[in-house]
């Protein structure tokens, strides 16, 4: 961006007159903007911090927070966060989500289904924006949020990705100046013929996919490698303590003194920023044939890769240094304490890589595969190649071959791309996760992982073995007393699953704690170790039931849409408590309104007697369609539900008769296990 040219030209002005200066200058500008980007989002919005596309740790105030970190951190220097727009639609369409959910009317309800939908749009319209994409953005932001997406809602995210590079287009032109617009959006014309490859070349497009698929799954288990030692390793934490802002001002004064023009960064073209770099290696022309060919590079490109003006460094050396440091500082950049970006770093990477492929070739065969007369040798191709196969295998998405087209502008490095991509795609699956779910899983969210390849133990362990067979659940015959007694033994609960009686336990529906709850203290009164557990924090567990409710306040007591728990129903009559006519909504005014919070009072006989009674539950607050599962469903089955409907539990049932129930968190330690028995 313009911050960067900046830099650029201050250094120079200040190296006309003093060098030490102007390497001062040059350590202490990438070093502060990225220790200020740091430390702004820690005193303002921790939450923000490597705020990657599946990090569900949203807050309110990421949105500022996240736009004054990255305009500071994307002027740094810092070879990580590039193509922040994808991080800022996903946090805007959360938040979208979130207003929503607010409000109290059918046209607007929003469920778990409708947030997966908004965040894939969101993605898309980041993603269309940095590389004027919008098809390839749509796919890759599906490819990216979930699993199973319905194709009825394809318009959605068509609509929202197009008015977005429309009207991103139209600011960049009439609003941005001009110096600056060039910049902000990636959008790389390329020049090549329609017949820019010879059949002979595919299996070189092969080998891309191969070394692609295995360097991208070597990063991902670089990089979990490199924030397991930071957290576990004991000289690291004696050198820079458990505050992390030191490490990663301390890598920011390193990449400084790395990159510096006129150090080792010669030998890398450090002084090059990721955008500009691109450039050079999607370019038609050839390092390697310089003044020998007319396909030879100009001279202002090629001192970029020789030392300078009067450099005489081996370009191929030069671009071979540039993959394996920028490899190593984007694994070690990602996980520090700053919005993470991982496509933009990974495109650039795959493309000096497919670059340098290129070049040998080109200086192996200056008259190309069959001679003068035919076809000749793209290294500008083989960069796409390279670029696109990487980044799929880093991200594993498919929809890079179209992102990839919309970017250069043609169709014709299609095919070459889709060979390499498919393969790396495939080696870079078998041997490690992606990189977003391999983050997911450092940070131990809730998050279903991919099925292991080729395994027969997923259809060969069935749901019995996986339950939690200790269910807590609620009869007709239940009495006051004993549901105080299971709302106290039991807060991490949301829901309880109802059945006929404690015999034959045929399973009636679920009926949710806060329910349950309301009519215990509108019963019996207040009562603090109820309203006192059910404060408390609740866990992902089945045996202490399923998913929390981040953010639902404290004082939304039994006023909200989730009072019904998980359901199959979307409009059930449980989410219309805010209307007039609700069948609880003299128990909502009661809870709200100061005026009706009249308890009864009781002696202690009184209260003893009434807590012998039985409930008096509601048929209305009975969710009569808790999903279910029968025995003998096998793991890729209950797998397969819980990816498409978005389920956190299931009931288990046997012929009608509850019998237990699991949750996504047992699947993924089953899931885990056979992982470990692959290895």
């Amino acid at each position: 961006m313009k911050e960067t040219k900046n830099r650029v030209v201050f250094y120079d002005r200040i190296r006309l007159y003093n060098e030490y200066g102007a390497l001062a200058f040059w350590i202490f500008y990438i070093t502060f903007m990225t220790g200020a980007a740091a430390i702004f989002c820690h005193l303002f919005s921790r939450q923000a911090i490597d705020n990657f596309i599946k990090n569900e740790e949203i807050s309110q105030d990421i949105p500022f927070t996240c736009d004054q970190k990255l305009s500071r951190f994307n002027r740094s220097g810092i070879p990580e966060v590039k193509g922040p727009f994808v991080h800022m639609g996903a946090i805007v369409a959360s938040l979208l989500t979130r207003m929503t959910s607010a409000c109290r009317y059918k046209e607007f309800f929003s469920n778990e289904g409708r947030e997966i939908e908004m965040l894939s749009s969101g993605c898309a319209v980041g993603i269309a924006c940095t590389f004027s994409a919008p098809a390839g953005a749509v796919l890759y932001g599906i490819e990216s949020t979930s699993k199973y997406f319905a194709v009825k809602n394809y318009w959605r995210a068509f609509f929202a990705t197009t008015c977005s590079a429309l009207i991103f287009r139209f600011a960049n032109a009439a609003i941005i100046p001009p110096d600056i617009a060039g910049t902000i959006t990636a959008y790389y014309q390329t020049n090549f013929p329609n017949e820019v490859f010879v059949v002979e070349e595919i299996p070189l497009f092969a080998f891309i996919g191969v070394l692609s698929g295995t360097f991208g799954a070597f990063f991902v288990f670089l990089h979990r490698r490199i924030v397991y030692f930071r957290a576990r390793n004991r000289c690291y934490r004696a050198i820079f303590g458990h505050n992390p802002i030191v490490f990663t001002i301390f890598m920011a004064a390193f990449v400084g003194l790395l990159t510096y023009p006129e150090g080792i960064s010669k030998n890398f073209a450090g002084k090059l920023t990721f955008r500009e770099a691109l450039v050079d290696f999607l370019y038609n022309c050839t390092f390697t044939l310089s003044n020998i060919s007319e396909r030879s590079c100009s001279m202002n490109l090629m001192q970029h890769w020789v030392g300078g003006a009067e450099g005489h460094l081996n370009p191929i050396a030069t671009m071979t240094n540039y993959f394996i440091i920028y490899f190593i500082l984007v694994a070690i950049c990602v996980s520090l304490e700053v919005p993470a970006g991982i496509f933009v770093p990974s495109f650039v990477i795959g493309a000096c890589g497919g670059r340098i492929i290129g070049e040998i070739m080109a200086k192996t065969y200056p008259n190309g595969l069959r001679g003068p007369n035919g076809p000749q040798i793209f290294p500008g191709l083989y960069a796409v190649v390279g670029a696109a196969a990487y980044t799929g295998s880093v991200t594993h998405s498919l929809s890079i071959a179209v992102i990839v087209c919309e970017t250069t502008g043609q169709l014709s490095p299609l095919l070459p791309v889709l060979i390499a991509l498919m393969i790396g795609n495939a080696i870079s699956s078998f041997l490690q996760p992606s990189v977003y779910e391999s983050i997911i899983n450092i940070k131990n969210l809730p998050h279903l992982a991919d099925l292991p390849p080729s395994r027969i133990s997923v259809h060969t362990v069935k749901v019995e073995n996986i339950m939690v067979y200790d269910v807590h659940y609620i009869t007709r015959q239940t009495t006051y007393k004993e549901l105080r007694e299971l709302l106290v033994a039991t807060p991490s609960l949301r829901a309880y699953p109802v059945v006929t009686d404690e015999k034959a336990k045929i399973l009636l529906g679920s009926v949710a704690r806060k329910y349950l709850t309301a009519l215990f203290v509108r019963k019996m009164g207040p009562d603090s170790m109820v309203l006192s557990k059910d404060k408390r924090r609740r866990s992902n567990h089945a045996s202490e039931l399923f998913a929390s409710f981040r953010g639902v306040a404290s004082n939304s007591f039994l006023t909200d849409r989730h009072i019904s728990g998980n359901t199959l129903l979307a409009h059930s009559p449980l989410h219309e408590v805010q209307r007039p006519n609700s069948p609880f909504a003299p128990l909502l005014r009661r809870q709200t309104d100061p005026e009706l919070q009249q308890y009864p009072i009781f002696t202690a006989q009184q209260r003893i007697n009434e807590l012998q009674k039985c409930l008096d539950l509601d048929d209305i607050a009975i969710d009569p369609a808790p999903f279910q599962l029968v025995l003998g469903t096998s793991l890729y089955k209950v797998h397969t539900l819980f990816s498409l409907l978005g389920l956190n539990h299931a009931y288990v049932t046997n012929r009608g008769m509850l019998v237990g129930v699991v949750s996504i968190k047992e699947v993924k330690i089953k899931l885990g296990n056979l992982q470990v028995l692959k290895l």
